[in-house]
This record gives C-alpha cells, sequence and structure tokens, in this order.
C-alpha cells in the first residue's frame, strides 16, 4: 500500500466527524436512577387513588303474591332473567373502571422501571441511543402535567355511571319474567355497556399518545438488552476500548445464495460480526429421530464497517406481500477477510441495518452517544491517530488501526506497536 493511500486511511479512520459542539455541550443530565428514585418517592405520596366502592341499595321490596291461577313461566324467560341479573353484575364491576386504574398504575409503575433497566443497560456498556434518555424525561415531563386531569376525568366518570348503575339495580330488583320488562332491561344494559366503553374511552384517550410512546421505549430498551444479552453469550467476541453495539439479529449466511450457516449477525460503531450458532444433527435414529446432536459456536467473520464499500437492503421471496424475506448483501474492500457475504435476518428490517451502516462511515452514529460515553470516545478517537506511519523494529508501513485498539502485531516481523 502506498504512502497516499495510508495517509487517507488513517485520516478517515482517525478523523471521522466529530460529535457536534453543542451535542458535546449539553447540559449534564441527571442519571435515570436518579430520576427513577425521585418519581417513586413521589408516587409514594400520592398513589393512584382506588376505584370506590358502589353504595348498596336498600333491598327492593317484595314482590306482591301472584294469584294461584297464574300462567306458569317458561324456562326461556326465567333463564334471560338469571342472564340479565349476571349482566348486570358483570357491568356493575367495569362501571368502576377498574381496568384504567389498573392501566394508570402499570404506567406509573414502568416510569420508575425504565429508566432502572436504561442504566442498568448503560452499565453493561449500551453506549448508544442517546435519545432514549431525553424521551423518557420528555415522557415523564408530560405525564406528570397530565395525571392530576386524568384522575379527575376517572373521579367524574365513575361518579356519573355509579348514578347510573343505581337506577339500573332498580330496574333489575323489579325484573320479572315477563318479556316486556325483560326486553326493557336489556336495552337498558345495552346502553349502560356502550356508556361504559365511551368512559373507558374518554379516560384512556387523555393519556393513549404517552402510553404509545413508551411502549415504544420499552420495546427499544427489550432489543438492546436481548443484544447485550446475545454478547455476553459469545466466548469469542470482545468489545475494543469506546466500541459502541448497535444492532443484533438472527439471520442465515447464504453462503451459496441460498442456504449457510445460522447464527447472529452483530452491527457495533467498529465492526460487522457473524457468529454461527447452530445445532447440529450428528446421529440419528431409524434414520429419521435425532438421537446425537452438537452444538456449534464459532464467530466465522469480523469486518471493519470502514471495509464495508456497499450494502444493499432487499425484499425477496413470499406472497401477495406476505412471508417475504428481508436480505442483507455486502460488497468489502480488498482488505477485508472476503469480497461479498449475503445474510437473511430473520425479525428485523434489512433497510434499518443499512440505514445504521451508513449512519456509522459518514460518523453521525457518535452524535448518538449517551454522555457517560464521550469522554471515552474521544481518548480512542486520540489514541488511534498517535500509532507510527512505519514499525520501529522494521520500518514497514503501518495500517492505521481501527478507533478502539489499544496496540497492534506489524505484519512483517511480528513486533507489537504501541502508540506514541
Amino acid at each position: 500500500m502506498n504512502k497516499g493511500n495510508l495517509d487517507e486511511k488513517r485520516r478517515r479512520a482517525g478523523k471521522r466527524p466529530a460529535p457536534s459542539a453543542a451535542r458535546r455541550a449539553a447540559k449534564r443530565r441527571v442519571r435515570p436512577a436518579v430520576r427513577a428514585a425521585a418519581r417513586r418517592a413521589r408516587a409514594a405520596k400520592r398513589p393512584m387513588p382506588k376505584p370506590p366502592a358502589r353504595r348498596p341499595l336498600r333491598p327492593a321490596a317484595k314482590p306482591t303474591a301472584r294469584p294461584a291461577a297464574a300462567t306458569a313461566v317458561s324456562p326461556e324467560l326465567q333463564n334471560r332473567v338469571q342472564q340479565t341479573q349476571n349482566r348486570f353484575a358483570d357491568l356493575e364491576s367495569k362501571a368502576q373502571l377498574g381496568n384504567v386504574y389498573n392501566a394508570i398504575g402499570e404506567f406509573d409503575a414502568q416510569l420508575v422501571d425504565l429508566p432502572l433497566a436504561l442504566e442498568a443497560l448503560r452499565g453493561r456498556g449500551y453506549m448508544h441511543s442517546e435519545q432514549l434518555e431525553d424521551r423518557l424525561e420528555a415522557l415523564e415531563d408530560r405525564w406528570d402535567d397530565a395525571r392530576p386531569r386524568v384522575e379527575a376525568a376517572l373521579q367524574q366518570h365513575v361518579e356519573r355511571l355509579d348514578r347510573q348503575m343505581d337506577t339500573m339495580e332498580r330496574q333489575v330488583h323489579r325484573l320479572r319474567p315477563a318479556e316486556s320488562m325483560l326486553r326493557s332491561a336489556e336495552s337498558a344494559l345495552n346502553t349502560l355497556s356502550q356508556r361504559i366503553e365511551a368512559a373507558e374511552t374518554a379516560v384512556s384517550n387523555l393519556y393513549s399518545g404517552m402510553a404509545a410512546d413508551l411502549y415504544a421505549i420499552q420495546a427499544d430498551l427489550n432489543r438492546a438488552a436481548a443484544m447485550m444479552d446475545a454478547l455476553d453469550e459469545s466466548p469469542a467476541i470482545r468489545l475494543r476500548d469506546a466500541e459502541g453495539p448497535l444492532l443484533a439479529v438472527k439471520t442465515e449466511w447464504q453462503q451459496d445464495g441460498k442456504e449457510g450457516p445460522e447464527g447472529m449477525l452483530f452491527l457495533t460503531d467498529q465492526r460487522l460480526l457473524f457468529e454461527r450458532r447452530e445445532e447440529i444433527v450428528t446421529k440419528k435414529r431409524f434414520g429419521i429421530f435425532k438421537a446425537e446432536s452438537e452444538k456449534l459456536q464459532e464467530l466465522m467473520l469480523e469486518v471493519e464497517t470502514a471495509d464495508i464499500e456497499s450494502v444493499e437492503d432487499k425484499e425477496e421471496g413470499g406472497f401477495l406481500g406476505m412471508g417475504k424475506e428481508d436480505i442483507l448483501e455486502f460488497v468489502f474492500s480488498a482488505n477485508a477477510p472476503l469480497s461479498r457475504a449475503r445474510f437473511h435476518l430473520q425479525g428485523q428490517d434489512s433497510a434499518d441495518w443499512a440505514a445504521m451502516i451508513k449512519r456509522i462511515q459518514t460518523g453521525e452514529i457518535d452524535d448518538d452517544r449517551a454522555q457517560e460515553y464521550m469522554e471515552e470516545l474521544a481518548e480512542a478517537e486520540k489514541t488511534a491517530v498517535s500509532f507510527p506511519t512505519q514499525c520501529p523494529n522494521c520500518f514497514a508501513a503501518v495500517p492505521p488501526p481501527p478507533r478502539g485498539v489499544t496496540s497492534i502485531t506489524c505484519e512483517f516481523c511480528g513486533a507489537t506497536i504501541l502508540p506514541e
């Protein structure tokens, strides 16, 4: 490799676009665990009230005895009376809007648990998605503003429904196995059921947008946790200094264009890695049933993201828009261990992976780092450009190491080269 190419590669490896000045100068954030503790303390002082218990009505007067010659009541009408009474009892429980109270209580609990889960992920080395802190803080502020309105609306709806239930209860107490009375009671119950549903919807609409944001944050944290778990399960993958994991997915490396080994595909802000993880049947009973098997786990591919020359995302197969396969096709530079690779992603969008790789290669991804990892990023960048351009032992040209590497071995004489 000539000196001009080495210098250009060193420039690209060590001087990626730095995080913006505004990003670096951002205010110091309160740690998620601190915010969670404060929220838990506030919630203990003002817990969400429980649904009020309905005041029991005084028992209805017993019906006047019917003449002895009265016509016998049909079993069908008697059954409808019982069904009406059962339905009233069911609506009596729903009218307290207990499901809404429970949902709001769960919302409160998640706003304590999710910041703690995020901080735990940060402690495990999840360096990116800094906007998760922003999203959580914004959601907490919105919920604190909306919660009093939600409580007030709940109380108003429950009180209104309670009065309507009193009226319905009197009608049920007077109910007799007569067609006209049953039709009237059934119609009233239908109306009451619609009013309960309308009340639930009205209250839920006050925070439905926030609930959707909460679930989206929870899904992002779950994916990040699954990725960190998958990395922890690998004996071969060791992250470099300041190297941040970004994506992980179950995949098939289609080495012949159609099929190949299955495993996990990982993307960090430095590397693309494929680790084979599959169970191979080594012996069958009667030629059909698995008798013995072997679990294979090995790192089969490791490519620097700087050596990805192109990546193409596509969807293949399927029928009427269903069952399509997400495919990633790579072309690598001459420095990579192979020239091309094709992967079938299982459960993730290949377009998201292609977009993330572009963000890595432009340096945009560094703006997405959590604040606590910014300092070590700067140190890693400084180290990357401080290696000598020639081996101190044999004077061979030394390609610039990837960011986060703290020592390299000369490919000609085997000497260990350290930053200057």
